[in-house]
């Protein structure tokens, strides 16, 4: 699923003007708003504009708020939007017929070139009534879900000319730009539009966006060398509240006791300031976490043989399922009997205190299948081991962490491995050598080298062989399953030509656009739940392709019958088989689980992304206690895709 969060980041130390005062933490306080997005909020990097001190220009800013949030096809109505300003703030002297009403002064944002001429006159900074122009023009067209953060201020007395008052201030005086030159650089839009301007960017009846400013009017922000002092608590607040329940105006209150101590008070204006932050877009659930239910200290876990749970599997229990909002562990349990859906666990101590929680969390799977590792000699491990690498309590391959529970061993030979590792000076080398791969298949993949992504990787390669593997030693529907792979028309979305999977294997000439269809058979008298995955062999992408819903009154893969996925009339769309356009080779596997009963495997997605969107919510099962006797099976077909020579 795509990432619904998109932003417009501004921050803003050093002027063009040599009479404004240059800040210290503005542009590194972007920086660490863009991390926060990427990393806890999992928005994909396309999605934020950051625009830094000289990049920062009163046309650049407009612009860039033009092509990355009025006009981006990508965003849909509703979406949540951000506009973070972190810089000076300023004021002017309002001029004649400015707004509604009584006005003493103008409150404006201050650019990059701020103060200095510019091709329509002095630049008077973005005022308080073009950019309320602005972002009522972005609510008509995406939405009124706009959240606009300022780390400025406007303080009701004017700075002395001492460093010591001026230093940590994120203010200005302007003092050559004009009142006239407000409206020379007034937004096109707000020509004609009527302003109530007596309270500047606090006006408590904005329809458009909400407001989360660093202090109250009149007021000053402060900053130090590490960053604003908004922000700073901001980026402290996400980590210590559950923001996915947190209202806009809730967490301007947490913000302002963590900063009266220097007198302060951020604000939350707007009509919709009582509405969860960001309206809660970007705190989807986590298939990761999965339903648990019973006892304190015994609860069934809806996870069970066929999601590679076995007895001594660990997991802990939490709160909620959903991302980006802090979701400490509970409680930690050990699994002591398994299903094929579901399994039964205790607490692993009972002696400490622990709290309940209704969603758990993989943390040691105990795999019983090993993954065997070849740990290549370069130079960069030979030189580590002489020189000797900080010592850690976890396990460690050739520096790499190891996570417990997902039998990584380590072999002395290629032939043995499942994956060979190489650590180089600048980065990881990484080769699926699985024995179900052609050797043909085995392209090298160059992970940066970073000690965390890297501990990642190689346990996301360990799940990917564990699911890859996984098989139910009984195979109740082995003789019964069948899979056949089509292209499809993209036009009428209807089969064309033969059955490219052949003995287990679809040999593919792939071109570019080309759509595929995957028909799955049931030759058994039981009807079925089926769940198909792409396994991509050259990383350790795993996607689902096709999820059935928990409301489907009847098993979608019924008995002596086929399903269809990917052509038209069952409401499902013609399959795309990911292939990089940098290469000319693409293999992977279609895994197919069945169950007699629903259950939700959304936990197989995973992504070699560095930064990447959470996928697609997968709906939980029912917890429904039943005697019912439950079943499971796989199959599995291996995909090659060459690409194919355009036509001279």
């Amino acid at each position: 699923m795509a990432s619904r969060v998109f932003a417009l980041l501004i921050g803003i130390d050093d002027y063009k003007s040599g009479k404004i005062w240059n800040l210290e933490a503005c542009a590194h306080d972007a920086q660490r708003m863009r991390q926060w997005l990427m990393q806890d909020l999992q928005v994909p990097k396309e999605n934020i504009a950051l625009l830094i001190n000289q990049e920062a220009t009163k046309r650049r800013i407009e612009d860039t708020f033009m092509s990355h949030l009025v006009n981006n096809p990508a965003i849909a109505k509703g979406d949540a939007l951000i506009v973070y300003f972190a810089g000076h703030g300023s004021t002017l002297r309002a001029p004649p017929d400015w707004c509604e009403g009584k006005l003493g002064s103008v409150q404006v944002l201050c650019p990059y070139d701020h103060d200095t001429k510019g091709p329509e006159g002095r630049v008077a900074g973005i005022s308080d009534r073009s950019l309320f122009a602005m972002l009522a023009e972005l609510s008509i067209i995406k939405g009124d879900n706009i959240t606009l953060i300022l780390d400025c201020c406007f303080p009701k007395a004017q700075l002395t000319s001492s460093t010591r008052d001026r230093r940590f201030v994120r203010y200005t005086p302007t003092l050559k730009a004009t009142p006239e030159d407000l409206f020379l650089g007034l937004w096109r839009g707000a020509v004609g539009r009527r302003f109530r301007g007596e309270f500047g960017f606090f006006q408590d009846d904005c329809q458009s966006h909400v407001l989360l400013a660093a202090c109250r009017p009149g007021e000053k922000a402060l900053e130090w060398k590490e960053g604003g002092k908004f922000t700073s608590e901001l980026l402290t607040v996400k980590d210590a509240l559950p923001l996915h329940q947190m209202k806009c105006s809730d967490l301007s209150e947490r913000l302002a006791k963590g900063l009266a101590h220097i007198q302060q008070h951020p604000v939350c204006v707007g009509q919709r300031k009582d509405r969860v932050f960001l309206n809660g877009v970007p705190f989807v659930a986590d298939s990761s976490l999965v339903p648990v239910n019973g006892e304190k200290d015994r609860l069934r876990l809806e996870m069970g043989a066929m999601h590679g749970v076995v007895e001594g599997t660990e997991f802990s229990v939490h709160e909620h399922n959903r991302f980006g909002s802090i979701n400490p562990s509970l409680d930690s349990f050990r699994v002591f009997e398994v299903h094929p859906t579901w399994s039964l666990a205790r607490r692993k101590s009972v002696s400490k205190p622990g709290g309940r929680g209704s969603w758990a969390r993989i943390t040691r799977w105990n795999s019983r299948t090993p993954f065997r590792v070849y740990v290549k000699r370069t130079c960069s491990s030979l030189l580590g081991r002489l020189f000797g690498r900080n010592k850690n309590s976890e396990a460690e391959l050739d520096g790499i962490p190891v996570k417990e529970g997902l039998n990584i061993v380590q072999v002395e030979t290629s032939a043995k491995a499942d994956m060979s590792v190489g650590v180089h000076t600048r980065d990881v080398r990484v080769q699926n050598l699985d024995h179900l791969v052609p050797p043909t298949a085995h392209p090298l993949i160059r992970i940066e080298k970073d000690r965390s992504r890297s501990g990642v990787i190689l346990s996301e390669a360990a799940r990917f062989h564990m699911h890859l593997h996984r098989t139910n030693p009984a195979k109740p529907f082995h003789e019964s399953l069948g899979m056949e792979i089509f292209r499809v028309d993209p036009h009428t979305q209807r089969r064309v030509g033969p059955n490219l999977l052949i003995d287990g294997t679809a040999a593919i000439s792939h071109s570019e656009g080309a759509r595929y269809a995957v028909v799955l058979h049931n030759h058994s008298d039981i009807d079925l739940w089926p769940y198909l995955a792409y396994m991509d062999s050259n990383g350790v992408d795993i996607q689902l392709l096709y999820h059935p819903q928990p409301s489907h009154p009847m098993p979608p893969l019924r008995k002596h019958s086929y399903l269809d996925i990917g052509c038209a009339g069952n409401g499902i769309p013609p399959l795309n088989f990911p292939f990089p356009d940098n290469q000319q080779q693409e293999s992977a596997f279609l895994k197919l689980f069945v169950s007699t009963s629903y259950t939700s495997m959304g936990l197989l997605e995973q992504s070699s992304s560095v930064h990447t969107s959470p996928p697609t919510p997968v709906p939980p099962p029912p917890i429904v206690e039943s005697n019912r006797p439950q079943n499971w099976d796989t199959a599995l077909a291996y995909v090659i895709m060459r690409r194919a020579r355009a036509k001279s």
